[in-house]
């Protein structure tokens, strides 16, 4: 399983999901005034790695797609 971490700049957060979770595969777009879709990741890991770097306030994994 890869994943992928959501940043959403005007809630202030980083979330990670799993690349088969249903908001990752509905986007519409990978880059909007309000966030963007990062670059998949081979590991929980790296992807939690990349969310902190982004420096947002919240940092968190998806609630649905990872347990």
């Amino acid at each position: 399983m890869n994943y992928v971490v959501y940043v959403n700049h005007p809630n202030n957060k980083a979330i990670v999901h799993s690349t088969s979770c249903g908001k990752y595969v509905n986007r519409r777009r990978d880059k909007t005034v309000n966030g963007f879709w990062s670059e998949p990741f081979e590991t929980l890991e790296e992807a939690l790695d990349y969310a902190r770097k982004t420096g947002k306030k919240r940092v968190d994994t998806c609630a649905l797609c990872i347990k």
